[in-house]
């Protein structure tokens, strides 16, 4: 199975549910994240089969049912083991999908417009971990709740949900801990900015 991320910007929904089946059994589950391209699923209980080529899911929004045809790209497993979250990448993406993608898109820009001014830096390092592995970043842009780091190693899990970096500041080192907010791909899938 593939570690490769998905490129397509990221959208985090209000828990939508959805049906998913492996071919041999069916579950219920948590689509945590939609892109026009794929979806992160969580809650998945241990016994589905990640290793298969092809996926059905039902993905239920208050509007409307979406069948899609999905494909494990990557797996992670949750602390206690019972349950897995997986990323998919969806095959042939109807056009209702992609409308509803760029309408979950308008509706998160409306609720959460960025409200402190963001300010440029000239180079500032940070040491950025996902949990299993550290890497370096150049912090672009800060503001009072939020920052972005480009030239991230692709690498860099942003699935995880948090991660600790130290930025390194000429008034000392600050250490934050971080929520992704969104993800672009850069240098032609070389590098992201985060």
């Amino acid at each position: 199975m593939s570690e490769e991320r998905r490129r397509s910007e990221r959208y985090k929904t209000p828990g939508l549910k959805s049906n998913i089946s492996d071919g041999s059994s069916a579950f219920l589950v948590v689509v945590e994240d939609i892109s026009k391209t794929g979806v992160a699923v969580s809650e998945i209980p241990a016994g589905f089969d990640e290793t298969v080529q092809k996926c059905l899911a039902v993905i239920n929004s208050p509007l409307n049912d979406f069948k899609l045809d999905l494909h494990p790209r990557w797996v992670h497993m949750s602390g206690k083991g019972k349950y897995k979250k997986i990323g998919f990448q969806i095959d042939n993406p109807t056009a209702e999908w992609i409308n509803f993608v760029e309408q979950v898109k308008g509706d998160l820009d409306k609720k959460t417009p960025r409200k402190d001014s963001r300010h440029r830096t000239q180079g500032v390092m940070a040491v950025i971990s996902d949990g299993k592995s550290t890497y370096i970043g150049v912090v672009e842009e800060i503001s009072a709740n939020g920052l972005r780091l480009t030239q991230v190693p692709t690498e860099f899990d942003d699935s995880a949900g948090e991660c600790k970096a130290v930025i390194q500041s000429p008034s000392g080192d600050q250490k934050f801990s971080l929520h992704p907010c969104w993800v672009k791909s850069t240098n032609r899938g070389m590098y992201k900015t985060v």
